[in-house]
């Protein structure tokens, strides 16, 4: 899919705070990152401020596609190879499920690493300027929204509850992955602490007991 001009440019923000965090994060070198003519960045985001506020909404923007597009994986392609994320499942069962995360995690550890790089920049350094604190907090409600629909939609028994804990968690073992591991965990290690998560949070409430025969 192509993108518009200004995504090029968000992209290129997102490359260059992946790179040098915020302080880095300049016009003049989300210009010199894209490859567009001096002045480009400016002329779509006016201000630092919109800069950023447009960094976290494509941030969230292509979250979003990603996670409506869990499943199965291109037969050509293997995990760290794929350009796009995988496709949706078909059947919402604790296995399908699984399976699913795992693939999306190991394309965001892949080819998207560079983008939840930028993300925990956003997130680590963002809390100590007062003009992103409030995007930051816009920003974690949509995503838990997000991940309250999915629980909803796979008939988790308790979605508004849960939400929260899932990102909390499933972004930990991201986490983890991104800044501490080494070596990082191998896809089989991976699946099972996203089963660990989803098998927390997904549990069909059990059929009622029969009624005794009297």
């Amino acid at each position: 899919m192509s993108r518009s001009r200004s995504e090029l440019l968000l992209d290129a923000a997102i490359s260059v705070v992946a790179e040098s965090g915020l302080r880095g994060l300049t016009h003049r070198a989300v210009d010199a990152r894209a490859e567009v003519p001096s002045g480009s960045t400016s002329y779509y985001f006016r201000t630092r401020a919109a800069l950023l506020h447009g960094l976290l909404g494509r941030l969230l923007d292509l979250d979003e596609r990603d996670t409506t597009r869990l499943g199965e994986a291109q037969p050509d392609a293997t995990e760290q190879d794929r350009a796009e994320p995988p496709e949706p499942p078909t059947s919402p069962d604790l296995d399908t499920l699984t399976d699913a995360w795992t693939r999306l995690f190991q394309y965001w550890l892949g080819p998207g690493r560079e983008r939840l790089r930028a993300r925990y920049a956003l997130y680590l350094e963002g809390r100590h300027h007062p003009e992103l604190r409030e995007m930051l907090d816009t920003a974690s409600a949509r995503i838990v929204a997000g991940a309250e629909q999915f629980l909803t939609a796979v008939g988790a028994p308790a979605p508004e509850r849960d939400a929260p804990f899932l990102i909390a968690l499933l972004d930990g073992i991201l986490y983890d992955q991104v800044i501490r591991a080494d070596p990082p965990a191998d896809g089989a290690e991976l699946r099972r602490r996203i089963e660990v998560v989803l098998r927390a949070v997904w549990r069909p409430a059990p059929p009622e007991a029969e009624s005794a025969v009297e």
